[in-house]
């Protein structure tokens, strides 16, 4: 079993308020890209995980990282 944690992902309803803080907290200064997610969806979709199991894949923009 795998798992992915995106961070933050707001929609284009998301106070822009809220997206401008966010953006500023964010190790690379903007938020996620529903687009961002395809390349680790594949990826854990497909023969080249085959032997990867028990993992979080964070896709957060390095929100984790500090």
């Amino acid at each position: 079993m795998n798992c992915l944690s995106p961070g933050p992902f707001p929609n284009e309803t998301a106070p822009e308020e809220m997206v401008k803080r966010l953006c500023e907290k964010s190790p690379m200064k903007r938020m996620g890209q529903p687009h961002e997610l395809k390349g680790a969806v594949v990826f854990l979709a497909s023969d080249a995980s085959s032997y990867i199991t028990g993992q979080n894949l964070l896709i957060d923009g390095g929100w984790t990282a500090w």
